[in-house]
């Protein structure tokens, strides 16, 4: 996949049945971050002192501040203006008037991603591939894959489960996360591809038979040791993808 063009200055929101996708990298000048901290809220402020290690505290800042600012371009809105409402098991989403803007992010290591889209749920994760990440990478998947995906996993060869693995696991966190429910949503009742050269979806769930066919998941391709998937309610017209640049800021 190609580099993920900088973003303009300036991006209308998504239209309904688009998505955009944008990477942020979390490692950012310590001029930047103070101007990324003095748009979070009380919270989010209480949050970051609530953290020990610096480098926690400046990706935490870095993440939520970007968020602020790119839901600030979609929505006309200065970004420590935006209100976060949270659903039932935590997930962020905007208030009224803006609810019909769906969006989800994740972030490892130093890298995070955002995802936005009208009117159906998303999520979305990434994953960063190191000797840590895939570290009893077996014995994950036989406790918390369904069958058919640890099989699935254990077919490929040995040169290639590590990318399988984390392919799999993100396939399977942008679901849970799209869905709202997070980890209390059983990993092993449903399936999805496992083969990161095979098309990301999810297969099948054990509570629904049709749930399956309400769902569109695709493959992210962030770049460097990086793995994500996204899973969106219904088809899509078009994604597109950005990197985002401190412009977004001006």
């Amino acid at each position: 996949m190609r580099p993920w063009p900088s973003s303009p200055s300036c991006i209308p929101a998504p239209a309904p049945g688009d998505i955009h996708v944008w990477q942020a990298s979390l490692v950012q000048p310590a001029s930047l971050l103070q101007g990324l901290e003095q748009v979070l809220s009380p919270d989010e402020h209480g949050r970051v002192s609530r953290f020990r290690r610096d480098i926690i505290r400046h990706r935490f800042i870095v993440a939520r501040g970007v968020l602020r600012h790119i839901l600030g371009r979609y929505v006309s809105r200065p970004p420590q203006n935006i209100v976060f409402q949270y659903a039932e098991y935590g997930k962020p989403e905007l208030g009224p008037p803006d609810m019909t803007l769906q969006f989800n992010v994740s972030h490892s290591h130093d890298l995070a991603l955002y995802a936005f889209t009208r009117n159906h749920s998303i999520g979305v994760d990434i994953e960063y591939l190191n000797r840590r990440s895939v570290m009893d990478r077996m014995k994950i998947a036989r406790r918390f894959f369904s069958d058919m995906e640890y099989d699935a996993l254990c077919a490929l060869p040995q040169s290639k489960q590590d990318r399988a693995f984390l392919a799999c696991w993100t396939r399977k966190e942008a679901f849970i996360k799209a869905i709202g429910q997070g980890l209390s949503c059983p990993l092993d009742q449903f399936d999805v591809t496992v083969d990161p050269d095979r098309a990301a979806a999810l297969l099948s769930t054990r509570w629904d038979a049709a749930e399956a066919a309400r769902w569109t998941m695709v493959a992210l391709d962030p770049g460097g040791d990086y793995i994500g998937a996204l899973a969106v309610e219904r088809e899509y017209k078009q994604v597109q993808y950005w990197t985002w640049h401190d412009k977004v800021m001006r």
